[in-house]
């Protein structure tokens, strides 16, 4: 249910509602993890298999294997790898969806475990042999481009979408969400996602800290797994000196309480030094709210000018426009006014079929 998870899901809705005729789909089912949404995809045949319960370690290492062995029963004329997990020997052409290139932007944290630096580089090394890649954003392109060295011909950028399903609720029934579940009823301005290293917690919880000088009844909501990850967040809590009542750790939530937490908050304040497509930043737009970001990666595709963006060389210039923005309030109302609209830009339907296309030109 993470970014991968959810492209998906996505990608295979819009195809059952495209329905090619020229297409056969067999899908990889793991057996030994629970159960997809039966509706979420074309109709199709599996080919059933297991892994290990530890999906990275699985795709690293079991992968390039186990696919050699599992794709000639399904004798596929194109295999879509949806994350980094190629077969070592193959005789159909590949497609490999590459969303980002963070190990090797960071490699002091997503490579420091032996199997991780093997499996990464035998994966990129695989990547480097695929018929063609599809990129989220030209920030992904160039960094496929420049960092594996894979021709700029190979790489076709297919944009990604909001959820089919996703649906926030009017701003004042979204306040009032909020404030029934986490007792909130000040303005807040809201952090999703994970707590890597590339999301940048000490620069966003400076950029709260110098807003909150001037504005005393700001509050701050994290959405987002606080799991193993989660220590990122703490330690640029402690390092900021914000009192911890001001900041409201939402954890996990469903998605229907995560709409209403975009559509209630001030802005979604981003302070990603890296994002392979953006696709909190477009929640966001979706549900009516713009984007204080860093203008990094994806987000400046994504988010255009329905948001507040600068420079991340720039320490403070983060929380300069998180101050600018919450000062100005015919800043906000504009940006506010552009939210809904740029999002509609995004389409999975179109993604679906452009990946379609890419499907048709490697066969």
């Amino acid at each position: 249910m993470r970014g991968i998870g959810r492209y998906t899901r996505n990608l295979l809705g819009a195809f059952a509602r495209s329905a090619p005729a020229d297409v056969e789909w067999t899908l990889l089912r793991l057996r030994n993890f629970p159960a997809a949404d039966p509706g979420a995809a074309p109709p199709h045949r599996d080919l059933a298999t297991l892994r290990l319960r530890r999906p990275e370690l699985s795709m690293l290492a079991l992968d390039p294997v186990l696919l050699s062995l599992e794709l000639p029963f399904a004798r596929p004329d194109v295999y879509h790898a949806v994350q980094l997990s190629l077969p070592a020997v193959r005789a159909c052409r590949a497609v490999i969806t590459i969303h980002d290139l963070a190990p090797l932007r960071w490699p002091e944290h997503y490579l420091r475990l032996p199997y991780a630096r093997a499996g990464h580089a035998w994966a990129y090394r695989l990547a480097r042999d695929a018929d063609a890649v599809i990129a989220p954003s030209l920030a992904t392109k160039r960094d496929v481009v420049d960092l594996l060295r894979i021709p700029a011909s190979r790489v076709v950028v297919i944009p990604e979408a909001v959820d089919s399903g996703f649906a926030p609720p009017p701003r004042e029934d979204a306040r009032a969400t909020v404030a029934s579940r986490f007792g909130l009823a000040a303005p807040y301005v809201l952090y999703v996602g994970q707590f890597d290293p590339r999301k940048n917690m000490g620069g966003l919880l400076a950029a709260f800290a110098r807003a909150s000088a001037t504005h005393p009844d700001l509050r701050l909501v994290v959405a987002g797994d606080l799991g193993k990850l989660a220590s990122h967040l703490y330690r640029a809590i402690d390092e900021s000196g914000m009192p911890r009542e001001r900041i409201t750790l939402a954890g996990r939530v469903d998605d229907p309480t995560l709409a209403a937490l975009y559509a209630g908050a001030e802005c979604l304040l981003h302070a990603a030094l890296l994002e392979g497509f953006g696709l909190t930043p477009l929640e966001s737009l979706a549900a009516g709210t713009p984007v204080v970001g860093y203008r990094a990666g994806a987000v400046e595709e994504v988010v255009g000018d329905a948001g507040l963006l600068v420079d991340a060389a720039e320490p403070d210039a983060l929380g300069e426009a998180l101050v600018r923005f919450l000062d100005d309030t015919a800043l906000r109302e504009t940006l506010r006014g552009r939210a809904a609209a740029r999002a509609a830009a995004f389409s999975w339907d179109r993604a679906a079929e452009d990946t379609l296309a890419v499907y048709r030109q490697v066969f």
